[in-house]
């Protein structure tokens, strides 16, 4: 991102994405990311930003398909792989039976997340590509930058 002079990355990543990343990082015991939820609202050199991040899926995929915007509709080869499909049913089920609970959720994602990342607990590194804190060698975004980086050689 540097390298092109950005000092933010936005993704695309959505409600669903984000409450489905979150029960899979409590069930797999990694806390340290939940801390990493929230909006990135440092003063870090470069940050990344989900401006889909309270937005659904389906109503992602809707306005594409009415503005014929193109959109990925194949599925991913390997999305029966994990547990993120099991979990991406439960979540979906549980919306269709009570209305607005994903946003409930995502705002005590939101609040959960905040306090993991206030806590003392916490383990802090350094990402080793740009200097902005993370819980890895290399944070998201440099990881991000290097995959795409990959992709095009």
């Amino acid at each position: 991102a540097k390298d092109i002079g950005a000092d933010v990355i936005a993704t695309g990543h959505n409600l669903d994405d984000t409450l489905q990343t979150f029960v899979i990082n409590m069930l797999s015991g990694d806390t340290n990311k939940v801390g990493w939820m929230n909006p990135d609202t440092s003063t870090n050199s470069l940050r990344k930003i989900k401006p889909f991040c309270e937005i659904y899926e389906s109503e992602i995929v809707f306005y594409a398909f009415t503005n014929d915007m193109p959109f990925q509709s194949e599925p991913c080869p390997h999305m029966n792989e994990g547990i993120r499909t099991e979990i991406r049913e439960f979540l979906n089920s549980l919306e269709s039976q009570h209305s607005g609970i994903k946003n409930n959720f995502y705002q005590s994602v939101l609040k959960v997340s905040q306090i993991v990342k206030d806590s003392n607990y916490k383990q802090k590194t350094i990402c080793e590509k740009c200097g902005n804190e993370c819980t890895g060698n290399v944070c998201s975004v440099c990881n991000m930058v290097l995959k795409l980086k990959a992709n095009q050689s």
